[in-house]
């Protein structure tokens, strides 16, 4: 049995050589892509290698390859060794992990920090979000180092109060990166503790004063704390919010908008500029794949959010997909905020036009409450009523300044007004002020400005809080209340008797802003800061239902300066040849003004000017074809601003930022403000009509001559009438 199979292997292999050996003769054409997928022929012999035997009984004997030998080898294919086959590059495997910044600008340092006179310490909190496949993955420090003399100086970093580096400083260094890896950290309590110390020695001895160096590290807000997170399974909305990198864009899928839609993409975008990022808005579900594109696929550079109903991008969402509203299902269950990912990256989902409110709930902290939660449905809840009279920096969320004193410091704080209680202002500012007693004994000055003028001054306390209680002027404040305090004191340096040290100082959250109430009627842009408090209602062409980019942009910047983020934004279309009539405190856009409005520049008057008090023109708005004018107005006693765009068809400019503050009219371009006067306080320019062709304006212009002539005229006639009695009296005085 076995020799009978033997045989018939043996006979098998014989017919099979013949056959091959003329196969390979006779090479076969390559096929146009299917070149990369076939290997180069091997010159090697046909069956060189013995076939496998099941035992060694088994054996094929030799004598029948003796019998009939194999025929000779064919020559290799020429073609197919000699040139190599180009190999078609197999697509890159998809990610399993992406990394996103934390910047420190994000978690309240938006200018930085800064150390300096060779010694200093600052601890930074990261919040790390829960319920995510997270991990952390490097500290990304970058910062200016320099000296205006020599000094050997270090900065060292602690991750969770464990030395994580220790970087040499050169004092000739700006914008320097330094990488520190973050693998064995782990967050504690939800967040993740960071302390810098800095420290140095221009020399051996230690009796010296450590001002004369010159020494300064700045830290810089883009530095950044990276994340590892997963790109697999739902995400939550509280993580997603959070991790949002610098850049977000905000996605109208819809492709007529509604007014739910505008008030939902301008309330996003309020809560994100809150928080430090830079929105961009884009119109369309095509929009989509350039939006989700990334050059970097390890990094998330841009976050997504997309408003409208969710039946537009369910074939665009990962699985697992979560539970959400859309626009089938009833009224009541329309309010939905969702995360979902789109090719990996997370992205928010508002998914009604309803869900204005949604927008405003990510810069609320009931937000932490979804961490665990793909998908929430959001109501409205009415927000507890606090103190009209004043107001903590503790309850306005300010971060505490604080800085070792060495010799002279700065404690630098901002508080926008629009993040005060609805229906106030400024009026005083009590600062608590705690100042670390010297070793020497030697008193502090405090000294406290507001918008860079000083306004009080005095002897710090050794063993309490040093208080400073000041009224604020009025037309000081406008958008910002920027606060400084300079504590000074005369150091002991230099004599040996101990080494040179710095003395802590801080402005304690107890400090508190008085409170007024404001006065009735808007006079400068700031003012709207009160009465958009309670909400603001947003008119605009029915034209933006389909052309929502030309509007949105500069809306967007006017609300996120003016408005706080708790305020409910409403939105009303209003149709063309129709003057906008407002029922609340309101922005409106359009050619026709607001009803009943008070108007501060007239259009209906010929082309408008603006001309110094000499009379020269200083711009001309009629030249002016894009662009637009900006005004406080009055409408149906309601205060509002009046955005008149000066472009053909009614679009806005879109511009980085509109710094709206004083003054009640502006005259805005690309750049942002122009030109911002008033017309109540301003003597240096006014607005003129010059093809009003009336008395009136003549009389504007020529306002100085015709004074001036009049007292000409006046001091003739009394001239004249003097004269006249003085030669009636001497004619008789000469008859007597």
């Amino acid at each position: 049995m076995i020799r009978s199979s033997a045989s018939f292997l043996l006979a098998a292999a014989v017919v099979v050589a013949p056959i091959s050996a003329a196969l390979a003769q006779a090479p076969a054409p390559l096929l146009p892509g299917r070149a990369a997928a076939q290997k180069p022929l091997s010159p090697k012999p046909l069956l060189q290698k013995p076939l496998p035997t099941r035992s060694a009984t088994a054996r094929i004997p030799t004598e029948p390859r003796q019998a009939q030998p194999l025929p000779p080898a064919p020559e290799p294919v020429q073609t197919v060794d000699a040139t190599p086959v180009a190999r078609i590059p197999a697509p890159d495997a998809p990610p399993k992990s992406l990394l996103v910044d934390v910047l420190f600008a994000d978690v309240g340092l938006s200018n930085g920090f800064r150390l300096s006179n060779l010694g200093g310490r600052r601890e930074v909190y990261i919040p790390v979000p829960q319920g995510i496949d997270l991990t952390l993955a490097e500290l990304v420090l970058v910062f200016d180092d320099v000296s205006a003399y020599d000094a050997r100086r270090n900065l060292e970093v602690l991750v969770n109060d464990r030395s994580a580096a220790a970087v040499a400083l050169d004092g000739k260094s700006n914008g320097r990166t330094v990488r520190v890896p973050l693998g064995n950290a782990i967050a504690r309590d939800g967040f993740l503790k960071l302390t810098f110390l800095y420290s140095g020695a221009a020399t051996q001895d230690r009796c010296i004063d450590v001002r004369y160096v010159g020494d300064s590290l700045t830290v810089r807000p883009e530095s950044a704390v990276e994340f590892e997170i997963g790109v697999t399974g739902a995400p939550n909305i509280t993580a997603t919010a959070a991790l949002m990198p610098q850049n977000v864009a905000i996605l109208l899928s819809n492709p007529v908008i509604s007014p739910g839609d505008i008030a939902t993409a301008l309330t996003l975008a309020r809560s994100l500029t809150a928080t430090g990022r830079h929105v961009t808005f884009h119109h369309g579900v095509e929009m989509l794949p350039d939006l989700v594109k990334r050059e970097d696929r390890r990094k998330w550079t841009q976050g997504l959010i997309v408003v409208g109903p969710f039946d537009r991008m369910a074939s665009h969402i990962d699985a697992p997909v979560a539970s959400m509203a859309s626009t089938a299902r009833p009224a009541g269950v329309d309010n939905t905020l969702a995360a979902a990912r789109i090719g990996g990256v997370p992205v928010l989902l508002v998914t009604n036009a309803a869900s204005a409110r949604a927008g405003r709930l990510l810069g609320n902290p009931s937000l932490a409450a979804l961490r665990d939660t793909p998908a929430a449905s959001i109501r409205q809840a009415a927000l507890p009523k606090g103190p009209s009279d004043r107001v903590t920096f503790d309850e306005l969320n300010l971060v505490p300044a604080h800085a070792d004193v060495f010799g002279r410091a700065d404690l630098a704080m901002a508080i926008p007004t629009r993040t005060l209680p609805s229906g106030t202002r400024p009026s005083r500012l009590a600062l608590d002020v705690m100042v670390a007693p010297d070793g020497d004994g030697e008193k502090a000055v405090v000294s406290a400005f507001v918008n860079e003028r000083l306004l009080a001054s005095t002897v710090a306390s050794s063993s309490e809080p040093t208080r400073l209680d000041f009224a604020l002027p009025d037309g000081l404040v406008g958008t910002v209340a920027n606060i400084r305090v300079v504590i000074q004191r005369r150091s002991a340096l230099g004599d040996c008797r101990f080494e040179p040290q710095g003395y802590p100082a801080e402005i304690l959250g107890s400090s508190a802003v008085i409170l007024s109430t404001p006065a009735s009627a808007a006079e400068d842009f700031a003012d709207f800061a009160t009465f958009w408090a309670n909400g603001v209602e947003v008119l605009v062409p029915t034209a933006t239902a389909t052309r929502p980019l030309s509007v949105v942009g500069l809306l967007a910047e006017v609300l996120n300066a003016l408005s706080k983020e708790s305020a409910p934004i409403v939105v009303k279309f209003v149709d063309a040849n129709v003057a906008p009539n407002p029922t609340a405190p309101f922005m409106a856009v359009g050619d026709l003004p607001p009803r009943d409005a008070t108007q501060r520049v007239r259009f209906d008057l010929g082309r408008v000017v603006v001309d110094d008090r000499a009379g020269r023109t200083r711009l001309d708005i009629g030249g002016l074809a894009t662009g637009a004018v900006a005004q406080i107005v009055t409408a149906n006693t309601f205060p509002g601003l009046w955005i008149k765009p000066l472009a053909d068809d009614g679009s806005l400019p879109i511009s980085p930022a509109v710094n709206l503050d004083r003054g009640n009219i502006a005259f805005l371009d690309k750049t942002g403000v122009a030109l911002a006067l008033s017309t109540e306080r301003d003597t240096l320019l006014q607005i003129a009509y010059p093809e009003r062709g009336s008395w009136m304006t003549l009389a504007e212009r020529y306002r100085s001559w015709i004074v001036g002539a009049v007292w000409a005229v006046i001091t003739l006639i009394l001239l004249f009438v003097l004269q006249r009695l003085y030669r009636r009296r001497s004619g008789a005085v000469a008859s007597e």
